[in-house]
């Protein structure tokens, strides 16, 4: 349970008793969770100082904590909930540790004071940002992979963004609302130049860079296709030379899963230097993968062949 020790200072241990009116908060060692709405609107709390026992941050655990203006989160925690800061309007700055590997969605949404974060090199998928109205640039770590739905939507001040080198998933309207933005880089970017934060412009830019809104994932699984998201673009090239946990490249599994030639030939044309390798599974060449099986697509045998005859050379190599 809380204790108050004095008239500003509130022991969490736990338990929230809607003390509202106090301004700092220590967490007791004893506690592993900040739980969901744990002090969620407690508008009077300017700090608070959290333990190295703390794993997990709650679901809009703090949200509308609007006198919050600085936190250190410790080496322990691995989860932040979503909405979890949402609304913090006197947080200026946070570092968010690399033992985070979960950010809920709009984590730091309307944090209207927030100009500088360090995030962690350990987060995959970022969406946590939108209404952050003086950030002014921020840097994205490579293990980032997808930047999701309005991820900086109304990030007014942000001018200059550079984009992970792993990127596979982006939204279009993950910069929408950012009215000074002007330049966003990345190496597979032929240019860096964004007109008056012109919608049709980024698009262009990812479009050009290899692109696509149609979804790797969908075709590979040779599944029914649902209505493209129009708003979601996907970086084939390097999707297509990213093996899976078995270790192989997404050409060999649909080699292997007989996709028609339609869809095989736009992974092959994302990664052509695969059709050198030889399959970690089965040990076959590419070619002899496709032809396999009772549900072997011939059409993507010829074509496959077509693009690439020298290919048949594996098969003597591997011999030799």
């Amino acid at each position: 349970m809380g204790q108050k020790h004095s008239k500003n200072l509130y022991i969490y241990r736990g338990v929230d008793e809607f003390k509202r009116d106090v301004t700092k908060v220590r967490v007791d060692p004893s506690v592993t969770s900040i739980e969901a709405y744990a002090f969620y609107n407690w508008r009077s709390l300017q700090s608070i100082t959290l333990p190295h026992t703390i794993t997990t941050i709650g679901h809009q655990a703090f949200r509308e904590c609007t006198s919050l203006a600085s936190i250190t989160l410790p080496n322990s925690i691995t989860t932040i909930g979503h909405c979890a800061f949402w609304g913090c309007s006197s947080l200026t700055s946070i570092t968010l540790p690399n033992t985070i590997t979960t950010i809920g969605n709009e984590a730091f949404s309307r944090c209207s004071s927030l100009t500088v974060i360090t995030l962690p090199n350990s987060i995959t998928t970022l969406g946590v940002f939108a209404g952050c109205t003086s950030l002014a640039s921020i840097t994205l770590p490579d293990s980032i992979t997808t930047i999701g739905y309005q991820a900086f939507e109304g990030c007014s001040s942000l001018a200059s963004v550079h984009l992970p080198e792993n990127l596979i998933v982006i939204s279009l309207t993950a910069f929408q609302g950012c009215v000074n933005l002007t330049s966003i880089e990345a190496s597979y970017l032929s240019t860096t130049t964004l007109d008056n934060n012109n919608l049709d412009g980024f698009k262009n830019m990812l479009i050009n860079a290899g692109f696509s809104t149609s979804n790797p994932d969908d075709i590979i699984s040779n599944r029914q296709v649902a209505k493209t998201n129009l708003d979601v673009y996907y970086e084939w090239k390097r999707w297509a030379r990213t093996s899976d946990v078995d270790g192989r490249f997404p050409l060999f599994t649909a080699a292997a899963r007989c996709l028609q030639w339609s869809y095989m030939k736009e992974i092959f044309t994302s990664n052509m230097p695969v059709v050198n390798e030889i399959d970690v599974l089965t040990g076959l060449p590419l070619f002899m993968l496709a032809a396999t099986g009772p549900t072997s697509d011939i059409e993507s045998v010829y074509n496959l062949l077509k693009e690439y005859p020298s290919a048949m050379n594996i098969m003597n190599n591997s011999h030799d």
